[in-house]
């Protein structure tokens, strides 16, 4: 671990931390690294105010914590736990992968009424007699969008009174949330565009609510910036959990790897899409 990287990741785990209401750290440090799937997952022992935590972060694997407490009472065990639910969470993910267009909106648990209200109102287009029903569909992406928000906020506590928001300011809200998902310079044109796109589906939304000449084509179009920006928080939110550092193929840089064990000693890394293999280290028996 380069002094960089320590840097780096402290201030990762203190805002992850912070956004899980855990205050006052009075002791970080690497406690044990892993490598014994190819890649290194750092666990890191935090002392805080009302309880002692596991961190478990590094290459490949979304950041987690676990309490010392009572479950978790050693490093081995937190990684452990962690990598088995990753590794079901990404086999998850690549089995019920859907076309992007069946992803507007997402149906997950945290914006299942959003994904109900905007399905609604896409089904109310085919019942469209008068100008009130265009902006009926555009008042539904706005109150959707609200309802965004507040989600939002919920998952990142402290943003309202850290950057003097309303509950209801979806703009504001979006905009710092962005900021919490999308960090660091290399992601600084995917958090320009995902504002852009924040505000075009508030500003338009709030158009269509406004203006009594507007048509069916442009209640479709609101209900896509709202539904693609539902998604594209969705998917900043995967990012931020590190599901866009999955392994690839070193020569043809596919991610469709899987892993098999030989003899119970080490194991290979194959590409299913070019057939490369790559041995990997495995971690050594108890006792041996």
């Amino acid at each position: 671990m380069t002094p960089e990287y320590r840097i780096e990741a402290e201030k990762q785990i203190t805002s992850y931390l912070d956004s899980n209401d855990v205050k006052n750290i009075k002791y970080m440090q690497v406690e044990q690294t892993f490598n014994d799937l190819g890649v290194e997952i750092h666990v890191w022992n935090v002392k805080a105010e009302g309880g002692n935590w596991w961190v478990v972060e590094g290459e490949g694997a979304p950041m987690n914590l676990y309490t010392q407490d009572n479950f978790y009472f050693s490093a081995d065990e937190a990684y452990s736990f962690h990598m088995g639910i990753t590794q079901r969470l990404q086999a998850r993910h690549h089995k019920e992968f859907k076309h992007i267009i069946d992803e507007l909106p997402l149906d997950i648990e945290w914006i299942k009424s959003i994904s109900r209200r905007l399905n609604i109102a896409a089904q109310n287009l085919n019942e469209v007699s008068g100008a009130e029903d265009i902006q009926g569909i555009g008042l539904t992406c706005r109150e959707s969008l609200i309802e965004l928000a507040t989600v939002l906020v919920e998952a990142n506590s402290g943003v309202l009174e850290k950057n003097n928001l309303k509950a209801a300011d979806f703009k504001g809200v979006a905009r710092e949330a962005i900021s919490i998902y999308a960090q660091g310079r290399r992601n600084d044109t995917l958090r320009k565009h995902s504002r852009n796109m924040a505000e075009m589906a508030w500003d338009y939304s709030s158009e269509i609510v406004h203006s009594p000449n507007r048509n069916i084509p442009d209640a479709k179009i609101c209900l896509l910036f709202t539904c693609a920006i539902v998604s594209v928080f969705q998917n900043l939110y995967l990012k931020h959990l590190g599901f866009d550092a999955e392994q690839k193929c070193p020569e043809c840089k596919s991610m469709d790897i899987s892993l098999n064990t030989i003899d119970n000693d080490f194991l290979i890394m194959r590409c299913n899409e070019c057939g490369h293999e790559k041995p990997v280290e495995a971690a050594q028996m108890d006792g041996e």
